[in-house]
């Protein structure tokens, strides 16, 4: 199965990346934040590698990435937390930085012949709590080389059949959506919560500066410690050739036309 994960340009085969490295999940885009930051800092890379959601810390711990994206099920109705093992990894350590970033739809996908495809747009969690739910995490496919989210993709199939239903993030059901799976939004259900983590011990101003951005730090920002790239300083000729060409503000003062036959006002004409 080939790999479909995104590459950025600037990390190349065989050879390790530079600057930060941002761990993405399926359904994560951050593309925003990585054209922000090379517009203000250009001399220092981002490579973007996408993975699949589980193992995101065990990524950050071994250096693969200097920032990674970690989604989990935040608490739902009846007490269940929904916790990963990457959460309850991260619950008992103090490795690691974490700041949520925002709170992610949670959606239910049906066969299209299951009595959830009746409701037009949304249904309620308690009207199917109880249904047998596939765990993508049982389907086994996803390794090496095997293409990003396939396990969420088998278990698309699985719901097809009709065997049970499927609780994913909203961007990762419409991106593996199919004729007859049918996807709805689940109401009375707090979703799925977004986090970016990193290492303690390798806390950085540009890890600082790419947290403050992806939380919508502006670049007059007194907090920022980075200095953005400055454009290019204009000589003293190339401001003196600059103002040679401004064209002048002045009014010319053109003898205004007159009609053919008539002299200019003002003018008598010759004898």
């Amino acid at each position: 199965m080939t790999s479909n994960r995104p590459i950025l340009p600037e990390q190349e085969d065989g050879e390790p990346p530079q600057g930060l490295v941002l761990g993405a999940i399926p359904g994560a885009s951050p593309d925003k934040w990585v054209s922000r930051w090379r517009q203000r800092y250009p001399e220092i890379p981002l490579t973007v590698r996408y993975d699949e959601d589980a193992g995101a810390l065990q990524r950050v711990r071994s250096g693969e990435a200097d920032i990674g994206y970690l989604r989990h099920r935040a608490q739902e109705p009846g007490g269940s937390d929904g916790s990963s093992g990457d959460l309850a990894e991260l619950s008992e350590t103090e490795l690691f930085h974490r700041v949520q970033i925002y709170t992610e739809q949670a959606v239910v996908c049906a066969a299209s012949d299951h009595w959830v495809a009746a409701a037009e747009e949304a249904v309620d969690w308690v009207d199917i709590a109880e249904e047998p739910f596939i765990d993508p995490a049982d389907m086994g496919v996803s390794g090496s080389g095997a293409e990003l989210a396939a396990d969420e993709r088998m278990a698309m199939e699985v719901v097809a059949s009709g065997a049970g239903l499927l609780l994913l993030p909203n961007s990762v059901a419409r991106a593996l959506s199919r004729k007859d799976v049918v996807i709805r939004t689940l109401t009375d259900h707090p979703g799925f919560t977004v986090s970016l983590v990193w290492l303690r011990a390798k806390d950085s101003p540009e890890i600082q500066e790419f947290i403050g951005l992806a939380r919508g730090r502006k670049q007059s920002s007194g907090r920022s410690q980075l200095e953005p790239a400055a454009g290019p300083k204009k000589g003293k000729k190339a401001k003196q050739a600059a103002a040679r060409a401004e064209p002048s503000r002045r009014k010319s003062r053109q003898q205004p036309r007159s009609p053919r036959g008539r002299p200019p006002r003002g003018r008598r004409r010759p004898r």
